[in-house]
């Protein structure tokens, strides 16, 4: 899953390929350079589609010079035409319509890898984004990180808590596993990344309440990975580059016996182990989110067996069975978890509180390290403490009585002493935007390195790629007493400090509304005009110029100013929902153009148009192209890309 420019291929003399390699190293940033000082460990990072929602947090706020890895979450699986888990107990409990990158309804087979978010993931404008670049959003942003670090690669990671329902449906027969694997293997190709990672949440047990499981997933499972092996191999030989192939697994007990994990080890270029989330709210008595060891102390507190939820128990269950520790990455969290009520006695540590804390970043009990070292490190009445057994720090407020576990720059230094005295492959962490300081990014750099991640030696049976790869809000095992939900809950809000303070004015004689500003925040419902065009946006908004946002944008022109009557509007509002985990929007229909010419409508501004629509203008007539709703300045005679002249 590394990136497309990660090929060293073939070789003139050893000497001018070491001259060269020197010649790329050199035109690196200096952080590049730093990333690149140790070689061999893998740096997986992975960055969740909807941080660039209400967290504001983009690709480009990414320092690819901290991670050779990134995994993007998530895809998902198409089934019966929708994707999503529809299950009303669940943390997200919708389906969308599968979709392309246009946003139009595709129609493809049960099992298919699909976008789980089509506007974010490939159509929102960025930065230089043309309007008609066929690949927008997220994912070209991604291709953008690479040309500052060619030892970058990305993967896609399908899955998820939320969306892992499918997963056990998918490997059930070889006509699914197919399915999934050619579909892995053009979803890559399409948008130019480096490998696939499975984040099966989980096998055999289920996971989330809707998700489809069976015994018989423990064999399946391997034989869907040798599948998508097969199908990565035979890409990488006609693309002339090897893609990569991971999982995201589970750290519990439960999940080493419901898995093969030899037989796993034996096909992927490496396992992304989710070791936090071993304690939480789901259970009232406060613990370490991810404690490296076993502190005697948690035996008799409440916890659900502290015994087997820590770091150490979890890697030695790997290892004796049968993973090689150069295949397994180690998890690490960018985030804390907190309790309300908690007794003072042992400042909060190993008490039975009232359950889940009052406060959080985006939801409650769960704290972005960013936010902790803003808000609440040795500050606003909370106190650090360090557990020298768990190798962890915790915070503690007496006058709340809040307990926070979380990890910071002491304890990622034991944890990377860990991974070198175990010889495992390196780190994993969730996710970017929790870090947004770098300061953990920054210690793993610094340990560890983000150098060329050596190319695996193929087993036997299995030829493996080369290069690293990794996902995910993966979230940790639950724990046998409940089920935590580790992926945001619907809480999507702007950053902390949004900057809507200024107030614009009204577009002088023309329009009610007032003139858009590139400051100013808007919200659903509100109208702003922009060259004489009346526009509502239909999300959260900063910055985005009403004219440049395109068909499925977040702006929708709705008439011209002093015009009572609205110009036509598409029948169905393309927008992102407010939940944090991917939104697949429905493809507008079009409306019904006003009559001109014989055989065709004439052509009208904030008309949805789609492929084949016909349209007369200035007397001649024009055949759409691509789906777009039209706006003033995109008139046929102008907008070639979209409008054939018959």
């Amino acid at each position: 899953m590394k990136s497309k420019n990660s090929r060293f291929r073939k070789t003139f003399a050893l000497g001018m390929a070491v001259a060269l390699v020197i010649a790329l190293f050199s035109t690196i940033g200096t952080s590049v350079k730093t990333a690149n000082a140790a070689a061999g460990y893998k740096l997986v990072g992975y960055y969740a589609s909807w941080a660039a929602y209400g967290r504001s947090y983009n690709v480009t706020d990414i320092d690819p010079g901290k991670m050779n890895v990134i995994n993007y979450a998530f895809a998902d699986i198409c089934w019966n035409g929708v994707h999503g888990n529809p299950d009303p107990t669940g943390p997200n409990p919708v389906t969308w319509t599968c979709q392309n990158e246009q946003g139009q309804t595709i129609s493809v087979p049960n099992g298919t890898v699909v976008l789980g978010d089509p506007w974010i993931d490939a159509q929102k404008s960025f930065g230089d984004d043309k309007w008609d670049d066929p690949i927008k959003g997220n994912l070209k942003q991604l291709w953008k990180l690479k040309e500052k670090n060619p030892n970058l690669k990305t993967v896609i990671s399908i899955g998820g808590w939320t969306w892992s329902n499918r997963f056990s449906d998918v490997a059930a027969t070889a006509a699914t596993r197919e399915v999934f694997a050619n579909s892995a293997v053009d979803f890559i190709r399409k948008y130019h990344m480096d490998g696939v990672d499975l984040d099966w949440e989980y096998p055999v047990s289920g996971g989330l309440a809707g998700n489809s499981y069976r015994p018989e997933d423990k064999q399946n499972y391997v034989l869907l990975l040798q599948k998508i092996r097969e199908k990565l191999n035979a890409a990488g030989t006609a693309d002339g580059k090897t893609y990569l192939l991971t999982i995201a697994s589970g750290a519990s007990p439960a999940y080493v016996q419901n898995n093969n994990l030899s037989g796993i080890a034996a096909i992927v270029d490496w396992i992304n182990i989710m070791t936090y989330d071993f304690n939480g709210s789901w259970n009232t008595t406060t613990g370490h989110n991810s404690p490296l060891y076993y502190d005697p102390a948690a035996a008799s507190s409440g916890l659900s067996d502290p015994a087997n939820f820590n770091i150490d128990k979890a890697v030695t269950s790997y290892l004796a069975n049968g993973v090689p520790a150069n295949k397994l990455v180690l998890g690490l969290p960018f985030y804390g978890r907190g309790w309300g009520g908690a007794p003072g006695t042992g400042n909060g540590q190993y008490q039975v509180s009232a359950g889940i804390s009052s406060t959080g970043t985006w939801e409650k009990g769960n704290y972005d390290f960013w936010d902790l070292e803003a808000n609440y490190i040795n500050k606003n009445g909370y106190t650090r403490y360090w557990n020298n057994t768990a190798k962890v720090p915790y915070l503690y407020n007496p006058s709340t009585q809040t307990f926070i576990s979380y990890d910071d720059a002491e304890s990622i230094g034991y944890k990377t002493s860990y991974i070198k005295t175990k010889g495992l492959a390196g780190a994993m962490f969730w996710e970017t935007s929790g870090d947004r300081n770098k300061t953990l990014q920054t210690k793993l750099n610094t340990d560890l390195g983000g150098g060329v991640v050596p190319t695996p030696t193929p087993t036997a049976t299995v030829k493996p790629t080369a290069t690293p790869t990794a996902t995910v809000k993966p979230t940790a095992t639950p724990t046998p007493t409940a089920t935590p939900t580790p992926t945001p809950t619907a809480t999507v809000k702007p950053t902390p400090t949004p900057t809507s303070t200024v107030t614009p004015t009204a577009t002088p004689g023309q329009c009610s509304a007032e003139a858009w500003s590139a400051t100013a925040v808007y919200t659903k419902g509100q109208q702003a005009s922009y060259g004489g065009v009346l526009y509502e946006a239909q999300w959260w908004t900063q910055g985005e110029r009403p004219d440049l946002s395109g068909a499925f944008g977040v702006w929708k022109a709705i008439g011209s100013c002093g015009n009572t009557t609205p110009t036509p509007t598409p029948t169905a509002t393309v927008k992102p929902t407010s939940t944090p985990v991917q939104t697949a929007t429905p493809v507008p229909t079009a409306t019904v153009n006003p009559s001109a010419t014989p055989g065709a409508s004439a052509w009208a501004a904030g008309v949805a148009y789609t492929t084949g629509d016909k349209v007369s203008y200035s007397g001649k007539t024009y055949t759409c192209l691509q789906s777009h709703t039209s706006l003033e300045g995109w008139e046929p005679a102008v907008t070639p890309a979209l409008w054939q002249l018959n």
